[in-house]
């Protein structure tokens, strides 16, 4: 069924199930009272003219200004193919909805992710445990409202900035001006941030001596040679 025909049959089925409807993207939205929520969804699964026999996921809204929480369960027929967004408002403080784990047993691990993100209870659920929070994590994540670690207002923790281009650099941080090579950065690194001698570095090794080249050897002509060196007898 095309979406206009699709909401033409659900009024005329039931009028009252349909708060009201929405064709944005080529995907109709049915916002469904809590009291019919679960009655509207077994006609949804079981009417031979729907036929939605797969619910692709559940998720959450957060509609801070509003003070509520939507609750969205999308929905796709596998031999009709057509889907619909059945969708559901409940107030943020006391945000409960009745589970459809019993319509598609594969709405269970959907509520239970629903849940531990948006503070939403499914009245019903078998087994309504945080699926991928830890049980003693508190809060909500995906409410807007959720503070994250990494927004709040940290001390300085005292740690020296990098100074100027062409600074000697400070303990475990390289200049880019060493080299492209990260072998070649850290060793030259190293030689930069090494202090001399005179600010109380290892003296550098002596080199080592060259031998002295040999003595000539006298000749006739030299007066300091002896006779012997001479030749004379």
């Amino acid at each position: 069924m095309t979406p206009e025909e699709l909401v033409a049959h659900l009024q005329e089925v039931d009028a009252s199930a349909v708060e009201r409807h929405e064709l944005q993207f080529g995907q109709l939205s049915v916002w469904v009272p809590a009291a019919k929520w679960q009655e509207f969804a077994r006609h949804l699964k079981g009417c031979g003219r729907c036929r939605f026999d797969m619910i692709t996921f559940i998720c959450g809204v957060d509609w801070p200004d509003d003070n509520e929480i939507e609750i969205v369960a999308h929905l796709y027929s596998v031999r009709r193919q057509h889907k619909i967004n059945m969708k559901i408002r409940v107030p943020r403080e006391d945000a409960r909805v009745p589970t459809l784990s019993g319509v598609w047993r594969g709405a269970d691990w959907h509520e239970r992710e629903t849940a531990e993100l948006y503070g939403v209870i499914f009245e019903g659920h078998p087994h309504l445990v945080k699926l991928l929070l830890p049980e003693a994590f508190e809060g909500y994540p995906m409410r807007k409202d959720f503070l994250l670690m990494t927004r709040e207002a940290k001390e300085w923790e005292g740690r020296e900035e990098p100074g100027p281009p062409g600074s000697s650099p400070r303990p475990g941080r390289v200049p880019t001006s060493v080299g492209a090579s990260p072998a070649r950065g850290h060793a030259a690194a190293a030689v930069a941030a090494a202090p001399s001698p005179a600010e109380g570095g290892p003296a550098a090794p002596a080199a080592a001596e060259e031998p002295s080249a040999a003595p000539a050897a006298p000749t006739e002509d030299d007066p300091a040679a002896s006779p012997s060196d001479r030749g004379d007898a």
